[in-house]
């Protein structure tokens, strides 16, 4: 590859339920990703999907656990992902067969943990569970509650464009009501320290952008009116994702597994009211604009590379974006925006568009970090010569 070839747009050719995800590497190399949506009638037979539970320290992570084991008489396993003192650690898969035998193997990931520098090696020794007992349906995967979960979720969802045998169903952070403020707050602590990231962001505050489902847990010795407070806190760091309430981890299991979050189609979850909280660190911020004509289409995934991959004038902007989800009306059709970090996936929406009263205009809904909307706004007109529609 020539370096005028590295900085070259992918061609964007979609087809119905032919996902195309794009990521930029560490080297500023595009790549394409080609697969299949696990909506298609081969990957629901023959795809498990894998749930992601994360949350701080304390926040419950394992009760909620238990909890899911109890209920139903699905076959799932728990992979836990907890640092250890020893260098070479040994993971645990517990396989619980509804309410019958438990029983356990040994997932040996190396070096403990699976978002590292060898982190596909993760992916290809579930699946090698996978092919050697094919007695689980569901799989649930406990990160340690020092752990930034994108980079887990981006490892499981690139690999299923890759056809693989797993897919990631959704992100569920768990929250621990009393103590959530102080490690969305308290960054001076010696404690807290190692939770640190840049510009005050903590890996709680990433644990809830990256959040399909947040768990407000442990509410029991807390007043309804501290809850709201805490739910608000949430909503404002996170729009998209619905929160609940719950004590020792019971929950309805329909609200936090088979969510599809990476594959659904469904746009109602783009178009939730943001909270009026704003946080200083991480918030959400909802861009609407009109139909896109086709033969501009391309205009418009180059904002997205711009804003994504931190390109152009944006750049200079110290803004990442952690979560994206949109709808975009573009002739006829319409498509639908899953994106994590720098990686993105625009599916073809086909024949069956949303409801034309509920949801008129196109819209573009981003988490992350130095969202400025006026900044978004005027590279938004410029990129792609439309206007935004402002209520």
């Amino acid at each position: 590859m020539n370096e005028h070839e590295i900085d070259l747009i992918p061609e964007l050719v979609v087809k119905e339920n032919e996902p195309v995800r794009y990521s930029k590497d560490s080297s500023r190399r595009t790549t394409g990703y080609r697969g299949h949506s696990a909506l298609t009638e081969i990957d629901e037979i023959t795809k498990i999907p894998i749930t992601i539970i994360t949350g701080y320290l304390g926040s419950g992570k394992s009760t909620l656990l238990e909890e899911i084991a109890k209920k139903g008489d699905r076959r799932i396993a728990v992979i836990l992902n907890e640092f250890g003192d020893s260098a070479g650690i040994e993971k645990s898969l517990t396989i619980k067969e509804g309410n019958s035998q438990e029983y356990e193997e040994w997932l040996d990931l190396g070096n403990g943990c699976l978002c590292c520098s060898v982190k596909d090696n993760g992916v290809a020794a579930i699946e090698r569970l996978i092919a050697k007992r094919k007695s689980f349906d569901y799989i649930l995967l406990e990160t340690t509650g020092l752990a930034d979960p994108a980079p887990i979720a981006t490892m499981f969802w690139l690999d299923d464009a890759l056809s693989s045998n797993v897919y990631i169903d959704g992100v569920v952070t768990v929250i621990d009501s009393e103590n959530i403020e102080k490690w969305l707050s308290d960054t001076g602590s010696h404690a807290h320290e190692s939770t640190q990231t840049d510009g005050g962001i903590t890996i709680a505050h990433l644990q809830i952008a990256m959040a399909d489902v947040i768990l407000l847990n442990k509410i029991d010795k807390m007043s309804t009116e501290d809850l709201d407070r805490l739910e608000e806190r949430a909503k404002s760091i996170n729009a998209l994702a619905p929160v609940y309430r719950s004590r020792y981890g019971d929950i309805d299991l329909n609200k936090i597994l088979d969510l599809h979050a990476y594959d659904t189609k469904d746009v109602s979850q783009f178009v939730r009211d943001q909270a009026l909280y704003h946080d200083s660190t991480i918030h959400t911020i909802s861009l609407e604009f009109p139909k896109v004509d086709p033969a501009g289409f391309e205009k418009f995934e180059r904002f997205l590379q711009d804003i994504l991959w931190a390109e152009n004038d944006v750049e200079t902007w110290n803004m990442e974006i952690y979560r994206a989800k949109g709808l975009v009306y573009c002739g006829t059709s319409f498509m639908v925006l899953q994106a994590v970090r720098k990686t993105y996936e625009l599916i073809d929406g086909g024949e069956d568009r949303p409801n034309q009263q509920a949801f008129p205009n196109s819209k573009l809904v981003l988490i992350g970090k130095g969202l400025s909307f006026e900044k978004l706004k005027t590279h938004f007109q410029k990129s792609v010569g439309l206007f935004l529609i402002e209520s």
